[in-house]
């Protein structure tokens, strides 16, 4: 347990600096410490899962602020960093910049509300207060040998679960609820190791028959019928580290629009796959698919964005948008879901996880996005 922790410190203390570095980079070099508000990065940065409202980082040190609820907890999940049970928020954290002797301090303003940046400012000069929007986030999105395997057998479980539920065939699908079917796939992910589902919002998406068509649909008591095309976007989450995927699977028979639009969701998919390589701007990802699905007669039914970053978010940077001029680089893990969707008759998203590495990419889902191989 001790080299683990020593192993541990060093990994969070390797973080810090690179987010520091980044940090008084994006404010030209006026800021010598940062403040850390997000939850989810203050977990990438000192390993504490939840409980802290705040992380101060400077050169060399880390000071992380939490309640007496979470005492026992932040000293063993924050190896390296210094604990300060708080009771005065606000002025503690004045204290500590004091003592620590920063000037200036970045902070998270799109992660910090109005009553948190007005407290600070009753004890710590506004002037002192410098904006970081987004900088943890870029850093977070390069991912390290431990997260990339983390993802990797998030991957591992979401396939292998899928595989099990849909093997069991069309008899088993027809008169249950979408909402039984999602239970069942969210049960099997646990009993293979997961945490839990990957989604932080409504969970596990399956969409029958016309209910396909709805992005992001939460399951419903419709019950799943012969014939019907049945979405299913799912995740697996496994120490923070989470998978995405999506696949439609056909109980019986293919319908007839459902046949038509597929292979051109299938083939903007691949042709957005083929253009991944490091320093490629992100905008043009978007091009390779949406041209494609656009140039088939239906680019106002492909209603999203191409595909995001996912780790310790199931949607984190960087964000697949036409319009991003954000560039690929290695470690990033970014998923790829083009798809069409027909209001009353039903959609078609297919979502891979891909590692962007030297000279092109990978594709870390074994599943097939061959049609015919989802008709159980």
């Amino acid at each position: 347990m001790i080299n683990k922790n020593i192993e541990l410190a060093k990994k969070f203390k390797k973080r810090r600096g690179t987010a520091l570095r980044a940090a008084a980079k994006h404010s030209k070099g006026k800021i010598d410490g940062i403040m850390i508000t997000n939850p989810v990065d203050i977990r990438y940065l000192c390993g504490l899962v939840e409980g802290s409202p705040a992380l101060l980082i400077g050169k060399n040190w880390a000071t992380l602020f939490t309640s007496n609820m979470f005492k026992a907890i932040a000293a063993e999940q924050s190896p390296g960093a210094d604990v300060i049970i708080y009771k005065e928020l606000d002025k503690e954290i004045a204290a500590e910049l004091k003592s620590k002797g920063v000037k200036k301090i970045g902070i998270q303003t799109d992660h910090m509300t109005i009553g948190r940046y007005q407290g600070l400012g009753k004890t710590i000069n506004e002037k002192k207060l410098l904006p970081i929007p987004g900088v943890i986030a870029q850093c977070r999105a390069i991912k390290d040998e431990d997260e990339i395997a983390m993802t990797q057998k998030a991957i591992k479980i979401a396939e292998k679960s899928f595989k099990e539920l849909t093997g069991r065939g069309a008899k088993y699908f027809i008169g249950k609820t979408e909402k039984q079917i999602a239970t069942e796939l969210e049960y099997l992910m646990r009993s293979y190791g997961a945490d839990k589902q990957g989604f932080q919002n409504n969970g596990t998406i399956v969409g029958a028959g016309p209910n396909s068509a709805s992005c992001h649909h939460i399951p419903t008591p419709r019950k799943i019928k012969k014939g019907d095309a049945v979405l299913f976007d799912w995740g697996a989450e496994l120490d923070g580290y989470r998978s995405d995927m999506t696949r439609v699977i056909f109980i019986g028979s293919v319908p007839k629009k459902i046949a038509e639009i597929y292979p051109i969701v299938r083939d903007g998919m691949n042709a957005a796959i083929d253009t991944l390589k490091t320093n490629v701007v992100v905008g043009k990802i978007d091009d390779a698919a949406r041209n494609l699905i656009t140039e088939a007669g239906y680019g106002p039914e492909f209603r999203h964005g191409l595909g995001h970053g996912v780790g310790l978010e199931i949607h984190e940077f960087p964000f697949l948008a036409k319009t991003s001029k954000a560039k690929l680089k290695k470690n990033m893990i970014i998923t790829i879901e083009p798809g069409i969707y027909i209001n009353g008759v039903g959609g078609v998203r297919l979502e891979d996880d891909i590692l962007i590495i030297p000279g092109g990419h990978k594709n870390l889902c074994k599943l097939s996005t061959k049609m015919e191989d989802w008709i159980i």
